[in-house]
């Protein structure tokens, strides 16, 4: 047997579901078997999300915008990452979320330039 390091899905997500998350920012991980829907942090990472589409409903209706992964970054499987509960819908222990609540005030890194600003240092 080989053991080799590397990034595990739930900390790796952001890469895979497009999601910027800044310096400092709480994330609060949470299980999600089942249907449930924690809710009051302002970001959290759901693991094992085996019924995405009570999660989902749960989730919007307490003010929450949701995208899912599925075996991310696994080799067995089809890669999924979506914004919908119903392309995730068949129950897989390897389903996670990303929850955000909406409106949430957020200080992006990601620099925006002018051109002349640009221009100036090419």
């Amino acid at each position: 047997m080989e053991v080799v390091p590397g990034v595990s899905a739930v900390t790796a997500f952001a890469t895979a579901l497009g999601v910027e998350i800044e310096a400092g920012t709480g994330l609060s991980l949470r299980e999600a078997a089942d249907g449930a829907a924690p809710t009051g942090p302002d970001r959290m990472i759901l693991f094992k999300v085996t019924d995405a589409e009570t999660t989902h409903e749960k989730l919007a209706a307490a003010g929450y915008d949701v995208r899912y992964g599925r075996r991310l970054f696994m080799e067995q499987g089809e890669t999924v990452v979506t914004s919908d509960p119903a392309d995730v819908a068949e129950r897989d222990y390897y389903t996670l979320a990303y929850a955000e609540k909406r409106g949430l005030d957020r200080d992006l890194a990601t620099a925006e330039f002018d051109e002349a600003e640009t221009e100036g240092s090419a």
